[in-house]
């Protein structure tokens, strides 16, 4: 299911990061196997995983002689090694499993079996606010030209943590619970399911994007306005597109140009801009005359428009690209790591992923590579 996200630069995936005693852990590989390091670069877990994926409640998922499994921060394993073909994230203390017979199941952080799925779900989802989406696999039938015509697709509905179904698999799509609401998709309309299935607004819209600081656009048919997360319209539909709030600010798009609108539907920064990027502590990338640069919140340039690609500040960095490289700058528009990289992702906790040819690595906010070996 497609949502409304800002058009941004495919960069490398900001990761989820856990806190244990030695700060945050960051998976990272190592002459082929995967291990743990903290925010100063030092090894937390040896590198011995096939595969590691980020932790997430002090639990993650890694592979084993190509078999997955569950550890905790201490590269214990709490769900074993050939007892399933898949596992999923950790997510509310329950982790969404196949066995080798393609049975579904949820297990705890202990390995006990707590859900048991109906032979015929398809997908189980992470669980999200005591709910998660689950799938079956079926015809999908409709009459074309007088005839009815099967189509094999999957239908959806959802579940809490007992395992009773809040609904029938009656969605042709559905989003994961974010604030105790998920989008869903009947037929070509969108609407909102709330955390006991029921549904807050009926399928009527043509998109609904992402609630960001409790408000979503919606399409309502070729204008967008916004809703709340009472479904009340809080922006009567009457822009070209709509992006999420950040801020207290939201993009827009008319007539081929970029803007800002604040919560109540005002215009705060006119629609000047080629291309824009969402506000982050307090300054928002945005394109004019074939370069990027950043603005206040009342449109004027903080930083000039210089570079070719521009992405977001996080901890007082922004990755920007120029002369086909990527770099950061600081909340001055000064350069504070050069421009060396192919790619280049947010700073989280002191440290970021990039790309350094075609070697994904992580660095500190001195540029230095990480992890630290001895």
């Amino acid at each position: 299911m497609k949502t409304i996200y800002f058009i941004v630069l495919s960069l490398i995936c900001s990761r989820c990061f856990t806190v244990t005693a030695q700060g945050k852990l960051f998976p990272i590989e190592i002459k082929g196997k995967w291990g743990y390091m903290d925010s100063l670069g030092k090894m937390h877990i040896p590198a011995q995983f096939d595969y590691a994926d980020d932790f997430n409640e002090g639990f993650a998922v890694v592979a084993l002689n190509r078999m997955p499994c569950i550890i905790d921060l201490q590269a214990k394993r709490v769900v074993d090694t050939g007892l399933y073909q898949n596992i999923s994230r950790v997510s509310e203390g329950l982790a969404a499993v196949t066995d080798y017979q393609w049975k579904r199941y949820y297990v705890n952080t202990r390995g006990a079996v707590v859900i048991s799925l109906p032979s015929e779900v398809y997908e189980a989802r992470p669980f999200y606010n005591g709910v998660a989406v689950v799938s079956i696999a079926t015809d999908i039938h409709e009459t074309k030209f007088g005839r009815d015509i099967a189509t094999f697709g999957y239908l959806f509905g959802y579940i809490d943590k007992t395992g009773k179904m809040l609904t029938g698999f009656i969605y042709d799509d559905a989003d994961d619970m974010q604030n105790g609401l998920s989008r869903m998709k009947k037929g070509l309309k969108f609407g909102l399911v709330n955390t006991i299935g029921e549904e807050v607004i009926k399928p009527k819209y043509n998109n609904i994007g992402i609630f960001s600081e409790g408000l979503a656009a919606v399409d309502a048919g070729g204008f967008y306005g916004v809703i709340n997360e009472k479904a009340e319209e809080v922006i009567k539909p009457k822009f070209e597109f709509i992006y999420p709030f950040s801020q207290g600010l939201a993009g827009f798009w008319q007539k081929g140009k970029y803007g800002f609108i604040d919560a109540s539907g005002e215009i705060m920064v006119q629609p000047v801009f080629d291309a824009i990027k969402p506000f982050a502590e307090g300054k928002a990338a945005a394109k004019k005359d074939g370069k990027w640069g950043f603005i206040d919140t009342k449109g004027n340039w903080v930083i000039r428009n210089v570079f070719d690609e521009a992405g977001m500040f996080a901890d007082g960095f922004c990755a920007v690209l120029f002369k086909r490289k990527w770099g950061y700058i600081n909340a001055s528009g000064q350069t504070v790591i050069p421009y060396d990289f192919d790619a280049a992702g947010a700073f989280h906790d002191g440290v970021a992923n990039v790309l350094y040819k075609d070697i994904s690595l992580y660095i500190d906010k001195l540029g230095r590579i990480l992890p630290i070996l001895k």
